[in-house]
């Protein structure tokens, strides 16, 4: 996922981030402000949550600063999030 992201960067949607976070347990949420999205994975001890900001449109493209927030993110917790999918 990582690698595709990275690869997809700045072609990534604000509904293909969300389904690829929905796909590994996180929870996607709209905030208070249009646009912006937030996520969180109850199974991560210690990790809050996070968000992103979609811009404006239907499905817009992310900005890669935000596919970038996302990745570190990722692999901050990849080894929790390949036990949770082994487990589900």
């Amino acid at each position: 996922v990582i690698a595709d992201l990275r690869a997809a960067k700045a072609n990534t949607s604000c509904g293909g981030m969300a389904r690829i976070l929905k796909k590994l347990g996180f929870t996607v949420k709209d905030a208070k402000k249009p646009g912006h999205k937030v996520f969180f994975h109850s199974a991560l001890v210690g990790f809050i949550g996070s968000n992103y900001t979609c811009g404006h449109g239907r499905n817009p493209t992310l900005k890669p600063r935000y596919v970038d927030k996302v990745i570190k993110v990722l692999e901050k917790y990849e080894s929790e999030l390949q036990n949770f999918k082994r487990l589900k």
